[in-house]
C-alpha cells in the first residue's frame, strides 16, 4: 500500500527548521494576533470602513495562510485513514492560539475595569 507518489521526501536541517518554526512559532503568533484584533474590533464598536476592510483583510489573509500552509500541507501525511489528524493539527495550531488571543483581550478588558 506504499505509494512512492504519496510519500514525503525526506527533508533536510533547514526544511524541517523551518517548518517547525511555521508550525509552533509563527502560525500560533498569527492567529493569536488575528484572535485578538478580531474582538478588539467586535467589542470597540468603531465600525468605520478603515477598521472594517483591515478586519476583513486580516481574516481573509489567516484563513488562506492556515489552509495553505497548515491544512494543505499536512494532507500527504494523513492519508493513512486518520481524517481525524489533519482537522486535529488545524486545531491545536491555529485555532486554539486564535482563541487564546480572543481570551487575552477579553481578560485586558476584564481587569481593566
Amino acid at each position: 500500500m506504499n505509494n512512492p507518489e504519496l510519500s514525503l521526501p525526506r527533508s533536510t536541517g533547514a526544511s524541517k527548521l523551518s517548518t517547525l518554526f511555521l508550525y509552533f512559532v509563527l502560525s500560533p503568533l498569527l492567529c493569536a494576533f488575528s484572535g485578538f484584533h478580531m474582538t478588539s474590533y467586535l467589542l470597540v464598536g468603531l465600525y468605520t470602513w478603515p477598521r472594517t476592510s483591515r478586519v476583513l483583510v486580516l481574516t481573509i489573509g489567516t484563513l488562506i495562510f492556515v489552509y495553505e500552509f497548515i491544512f494543505k500541507s499536512q494532507a500527504p501525511q494523513f492519508t493513512s485513514g486518520k481524517p481525524l489528524a489533519q482537522k486535529q493539527w488545524v486545531l491545536y495550531t491555529s485555532m486554539i492560539p486564535f482563541v487564546c488571543g480572543v481570551a487575552a483581550l477579553l481578560a485586558l478588558v476584564r481587569f481593566s475595569e
